[in-house]
């Protein structure tokens, strides 16, 4: 298998942002994509603009960015562009985990081929994939170390989901879940907490049964929350919802990357992290996305796993120059992420028009955050 690890500073960070594409009156998702992507043909950034699944949703992918001040300014950047172009078809950006009240049954499917091919091969448990999500890539230095730091990570896929949870409307109830995208997102084959990998020889061979059985066409189809990307030379966490708030977004991203670092570090001097049960951790990731920051885990409050993994990476975020990012993560689990922050606009409406137009708000209104 090819693989371009070792291929970027050490510990280089990229995001990629989900984004709701809503009606700018009724707050309806609306299937907009082919013109927001003509609108940036021959734009600087015309390549970092994508398409996803549905017609009603944008990707927007920043530069390889040797720190997370570098990636957050391209966030902020990608954002106010979007908003922009969509105004000009009448439409506005909103970031979350899922749309609060519009049905997946609405949504059209994009006209790419692997899109179709997707549709046709899963039929609805695909149509249903109306989500939002926020994936960070962390560049390393070798296949082996990728593996141990996706080993190490996945043992914290419990604290990422719980400040990340940004997902508690689904067709425009109360789903009791604090990240319903979480759920719905596992329905897909080959989701979930991945497995422990021994060596990078033990993924490939996977990937490579994988093809020659016709599981699957290539490893993109591979969904867990947390996977090595050989094409790109990173692993990439994928489990986190749609953030509406730039700054949450700079915590997690912070938080990804020194942890990404300190297990690196840890792998360098023979001491990778031992993997947790796997009935143990699948427990923690499903407590973490029905409560989100109130999650109890199995050994105790989240938001104290939160505050020791913040403990453990804050040497690495010093030396990343994100220790100010990671700053923000005290932020969110003072201030309730952002599933906390919808169930209040609800509960105080009981309308989720008023909740997607407070994150269309938000959203739009993209600026650095202040300790970026």
């Amino acid at each position: 298998m090819e693989t371009k690890f070792g291929n970027s500073t050490p510990y280089s960070v990229g995001l990629e942002e989900e984004f709701q594409l809503v009606d700018a009156d009724t707050f309806e998702l609306v299937s907009q994509i082919e013109p927001i992507l003509e609108a940036f043909a021959g734009e600087t950034v015309e390549r970092r603009v994508k398409p996803e699944l549905l017609q009603s949703v944008v990707e927007a992918s920043t530069r390889i960015s040797a720190t997370v001040g570098e990636a957050i300014e391209d966030v902020v950047d990608l954002r106010n562009r979007l908003a922009r172009v969509a105004a000009q078809h009448n439409a506005l950006i909103a970031s979350a985990g899922t749309h609060p009240f519009s049905r997946y049954e609405h949504q059209d499917v994009t006209e790419r081929p692997r899109y179709a091919e997707l549709a046709d091969a899963l039929g609805w448990v695909v149509a249903r994939q109306l989500v939002f999500g926020l994936h960070v890539h962390v560049g390393v230095s070798s296949a082996a170390k990728a593996i141990a730091c996706a080993n190490g990570v996945r043992n914290h896929l419990p604290e990422l989901l719980a400040l990340s949870a940004n997902s508690p409307l689904w067709q425009g109830k109360p789903t009791g879940l604090a990240s319903t995208r979480a759920k719905i997102v596992e329905s897909l084959p080959r989701t979930g907490v991945p497995p422990v990998f021994e060596s990078w020889a033990d993924y490939e061979l996977l990937v490579e049964e994988g093809v020659l059985a016709g599981v699957f066409p290539d490893y993109t189809h591979i969904w867990w929350h947390i996977r090595p990307h050989p094409r790109f030379g990173t692993i990439e966490v994928r489990i986190c919802d749609g953030q509406t708030r730039v700054e949450n977004v700079a915590a997690l991203a912070a938080l990804v990357q020194s942890l990404v670092a300190t297990l690196g570090s840890a792998f360098e001097c023979g001491e990778p992290q031992a993997a947790l049960p796997d009935v143990l951790l699948e427990e923690n990731v499903w407590r973490a996305a029905r409560d989100g920051l109130a999650a109890q885990l199995v050994d105790g409050p989240v938001v104290d796993a939160i505050r020791e993994l913040v403990e453990a990476c804050a040497p690495a975020a010093d030396a990343l120059g994100c220790a100010e990012e990671l700053e923000l993560v005290d932020e969110i689990v003072a201030r309730g992420g952002g599933a906390d922050e919808q169930r209040r606009v609800f509960e105080e409406t009981l309308d989720p028009v008023a909740v997607t137009r407070r994150l269309a708000e938000h959203t739009s209104a993209a600026r650095l955050p202040a300790a970026a």
